[in-house]
């Protein structure tokens, strides 16, 4: 049953000014692959999606996705000149971050129990 894990997620979206909804189902599916990989338990996600007025910005479209990993905060940002640029970007950073906190886990067990062997 882990493939249903990501749609049982409640996945919290706020948008800020005119979000297209292909950009939020996108943002949404981004989140829910890089989690359904997550090595704890996913306690909250949130995604918020902006983009600024302002013409003179070069990277108007921000992404800001944040995660609950068993009481662990995940967290990624980007900003680019296309929405889909700068949700995909952010969920690349996110991905590298749970891999990261995945790759800790690891570690941190192995250390534990080759302490524990030894000791």
């Amino acid at each position: 049953m882990p493939d249903t894990a990501p749609n049982e997620l409640d996945i919290q979206v706020t948008t800020i000014k005119n979000v297209p909804q292909e950009d939020i189902q996108h943002a949404r599916d981004v989140v829910a692959r890089v989690l359904a990989h997550a090595p704890r338990p996913v306690l909250h996600a949130k995604i918020t999606l902006n983009v600024l007025p302002d013409p003179a910005v070069p990277r108007p479209n921000l992404v800001s996705l944040r995660v609950d990993l068993n009481g662990v905060p995940v967290n990624a940002y980007a900003s680019a000149a296309s929405m889909p640029e700068a949700i995909s970007l952010a969920g690349t950073r996110l991905r590298a971050r749970v891999e990261h906190m995945a790759r800790l886990r690891h570690t941190r067990r192995r250390s534990h129990h080759g302490t524990a062997a030894t000791g």
